[in-house]
């Protein structure tokens, strides 16, 4: 994966797990969210550290060799150098909600860091929370907002999850095309991705920064969000490979 920084400190301050243990990372927005999960899932793995990868809403069942339904499962993956994936099955949809609280609590206290997915955004690049929307466990300490580059020129009822919060939060209508502005707005509002983040460390991804233009939008984006003050932007870019690869992993096709 590409990263750019858009602030010279952007990358060891938002990124500095990779480097450090003890964080918990809520992960909100769209546009590549489980993806990146799972690509710093498995490079801070690749490190040493107990990695922790879970939700407060749903993901979907990753392979048996990386889901953990005991501590002891989850010690064992850490041993054997993967990162556990914990959760209570929901069969009928393949997929994973919340862990019972006593075994969250419990790993999050072993864990060297842990990553949560804290909403769901129906495949869609960019997304304003609903009602009871995200949902955080109070240990985090840290909220990346995911934002893929892709909703850029479209209408907003093809490209934002939440179009009604969408549509209220910009003063539009649901075929406004979406600008580098309006997803500044959403990305630094309290009403949008920093909704309900409290005191926690706060970073915004922009994703799907695969080219020229898209590098230069991004670069838009940091601007404004910065005069909004949010400081810790950071650009990325999965090379297709990655992408098929992380993206699968989201989808609980195996490593």
């Amino acid at each position: 994966m590409r990263i750019f920084a858009s602030h010279p400190s952007a990358l060891k301050q938002v990124f500095g797990f990779f480097g450090e243990a003890g964080h918990i990372v809520s992960l909100v927005g769209g546009g590549g969210k489980s993806t990146l999960m799972y690509f710093m899932a498995k490079t801070c793995a690749g490190e040493g550290k107990k990695v922790l990868v879970t939700t407060t809403t749903h993901i979907f069942m990753p392979g048996r060799e990386l889901y953990a339904s005991t501590a002891e499962e989850a010690r064992a993956l850490w041993a054997a150098g993967k990162f556990a994936v914990i959760g209570t099955p929901v069969p009928e949809v393949g997929k994973l909600k919340m862990p019972d609280r006593a075994l969250l609590d419990q790993l999050l206290e072993e864990a060297d860091v842990a990553f949560i997915e804290a909403d769901g955004s129906k495949h869609c690049p960019i997304k304003v929370p609903r009602a009871g929307e995200p949902v955080f466990v109070p240990q985090s300490d840290l909220v990346i907002a995911v934002m893929g580059l892709s909703a850029l020129g479209k209408p907003l009822h093809e490209c934002c999850f939440g179009l009604a919060g969408a549509a209220e939060l910009l003063d539009t209508a649901a075929d406004h095309i979406l600008t580098e502005a309006d997803a500044a707005k959403i990305l630094s509002s309290e009403r949008g991705s920093r909704k309900d983040i409290g005191d926690r460390k706060f970073c915004v991804v922009l994703n799907q920064c695969d080219d020229g233009p898209r590098r230069r939008s991004a670069n838009e984006i940091a601007a404004r969000l910065r005069a909004y003050g949010v400081e810790q932007v950071v650009m990325t870019a999965f090379e297709p490979e990655e992408r098929e690869r992380y993206y699968n992993l989201s989808k609980g096709n195996g490593i």
